[in-house]
């Protein structure tokens, strides 16, 4: 069963998710859920937090082009590297229909545990690299509309406010 996506001005976007010390059974079902309900909403990520869950959670399609998912957990991640620099339009499940530019660097490596509490190493790069980075920003409450910095961005995030999300303060 999926989930609700959780959008924008809702609190719990911006706070800052725990760590998790244990995979029970409570976790599994929960990774389960936002697997499910980032692939019915054709995402590339998926931070628990956007379902109402304030677990240090994210799940990825590391084949977002792809006809069939391949989605990775990653829990308590970490970025431990990252190099280059490229500025993308970027959207995110709980801000439907805005987009906006954003800088990331080009390339990540994150350290995480799996569903199956092994660590693990992952090296990004691409859009791969930028989903990480958006995912651990929503870990720690950081929104999209955090790293607008141009004014044709902001115009868009007013625009946004105004026809989608009406009386909402930015």
């Amino acid at each position: 069963m999926s989930q609700k996506i959780v959008l924008y001005p809702d609190p719990v976007l911006r706070k800052k998710a725990t760590p998790v010390s244990r995979i029970s059974r409570e976790i599994l079902d929960l990774i389960d859920e936002m697997t499910r309900t980032m692939v019915e909403a054709d995402g590339v990520g998926l931070a628990a937090n956007q379902v109402g869950s304030l677990h240090r959670i994210f799940v990825i399609n590391t084949t977002p082009h792809d006809a069939t998912p391949t989605p990775v957990v990653m829990i308590n991640p970490e970025i431990i590297d990252q190099e280059g620099s490229v500025i993308e339009q970027e959207g995110c499940l709980s801000f439907p229909n805005l987009y906006v530019t954003i800088d990331r660097a080009d390339r990540v490596t994150v350290h995480a545990k799996n569903a199956f509490n092994e660590a693990i190493v992952y090296e990004t790069t691409g859009l791969l690299a930028r989903a990480v980075q958006h995912e651990v920003d929503h870990l720690n409450g950081v929104l999209i509309i955090d790293h607008v910095s141009t004014d044709e961005d902001k115009e868009a995030v007013e625009q946004w406010q105004k026809n989608v999300r009406p009386g909402v303060e930015v």
